[in-house]
């Protein structure tokens, strides 16, 4: 039976980052060379709202499309009246076959523009033959490439919809690196779908059919795929402190020689849900656990603040037996951290993020992360502040 492969599967993300530079329109941090998880937003000229079922419905295809083009994962994404919320896992593209090449292109670009470029290039030399395919892959991985035809074969498709004109977005993308630990990919994914309910649109995320989690409990496959990956992470990844109590636990029960085989079966076995509806279960456990709002026990706030590290394993079993998890409130509400900046994770990640960029902030910045205003348990934000 051949093992279904995942578009996450990858390397770490902490080793290569590409240059920075502040501009005018403010500092962007993208890594290079590695993959990397990251949330994008962009919003309608002058905040208007001019996406109704239709153009949502579009806008979604054409995210799958060029997503498929660029060889970008959508792990989950939300449209809303007047702008969107992406996030994206961003890999490393290294070889990709000619005949690969023009099967993306025929999921963006119409058939006569495939076949007219096919015949350009069958009668070109060898060596530009090749130029012309490693300019395709150049495009692929590339987060503000992505972006650039995502948003512009929407606008041209809006404006020729609606005999329009001009430029329908309001300015260009923001996007926030996450660091690729459970705490902050899970908080960023469930801060997007839970934007409808934010706005008051649904009282249930599952009813938003525009959402990453909408969309997939209405069977949408494509968009169960991204939530798999996030439950398969963070199954799979556990912060320092947790592994390292988890670890004292099995050397007090098993003996110090057979904890290596125990940890590693524990890990396996969490980075392997069964089916869709233990996906779905354990994500919405983590999603809505806005139902209890008058519950105070057994996860108390200060048993959280004493934790450096979180495993929602850990949640979701503190909740299936009625616990509060503190972050419920705090992210059903806006969270600037998440939409500007540059940057969402640990102190120490954030610390070698700067330190990379340094000539990026200013010369008096002594610490990269600002604390997240709440109890976040440990995430920190990186902004350009002098």
């Amino acid at each position: 039976m051949k093992k279904k492969s995942y578009f996450w599967e990858y390397p770490s993300i902490r080793s290569v980052w590409a240059n920075g530079a502040r501009k005018g329109r403010g500092l962007r941090i993208l890594p290079e060379g590695m993959g990397y998880f990251v949330h994008v937003t962009s919003r309608a000229r002058g905040q208007a709202f001019l996406f109704g079922d239709r153009e949502k419905r579009v806008f979604v295809r054409k995210m799958r499309e060029w997503a498929d083009f660029s060889g970008i994962g959508v792990i989950t994404h939300c449209v809303m009246d007047n702008h969107f919320h992406l996030m994206l896992w961003v890999p490393v593209i290294e070889e990709v076959s000619h005949e690969d090449i023009v099967g993306k292109l025929s999921g963006v670009w119409p058939e006569g523009k495939v076949k007219a470029w096919e015949e350009t290039y069958q009668v070109q030399p060898e060596g530009k033959q090749e130029r012309m395919d490693r300019e395709m892959i150049g495009r692929m991985g590339d987060l503000p490439e992505f972006m650039r035809v995502l948003k512009r074969s929407f606008s041209c498709w809006y404006n020729a919809e609606h005999d329009q004109s001009g430029t329908l977005w309001d300015s260009r993308y923001r996007s926030v690196v996450v660091e690729e630990n459970p705490l902050a990919l899970m908080s960023v994914a469930a801060y997007i779908d839970l934007n409808p309910v934010r706005a008051g649109l649904v009282q249930d995320p599952l009813s938003y059919l525009w959402s990453g989690y909408g969309s997939a409990c209405g069977g949408n496959g494509r968009s169960r795929e991204g939530l798999e990956v996030l439950v398969r992470c963070a199954r799979g990844i556990l912060p320092g402190s947790a592994e390292g109590l988890r670890r004292g636990q099995l050397k007090k029960e098993l003996g110090r020689e057979q904890v290596r085989g125990a940890m590693k079966e524990e890990q396996e076995a969490r980075a392997a849900p069964k089916n869709w509806k233990e996906v779905q279960s354990s994500y919405r456990i983590w999603l809505y656990f806005t139902g209890n709002d008058g519950s105070e026990d057994p996860l108390s706030r200060e048993q959280s603040r004493d934790r450096s590290g979180f495993d929602p394993v850990e949640v979701i079993a503190e909740f299936e037996k009625a616990g509060e998890v503190p972050l419920a409130k705090m992210l059903l509400h806006r969270q600037r951290y998440f939409t500007r900046g540059v940057g969402i994770g640990s102190p120490e990640f954030l610390e070698e993020l700067m330190e990379q960029f340094r000539g990026c902030f200013g010369e008096k910045r002594k610490r990269a992360g600002r604390p997240m205003k709440g109890d976040w348990l440990g995430l920190e934000a990186l902004r350009q502040v002098e």
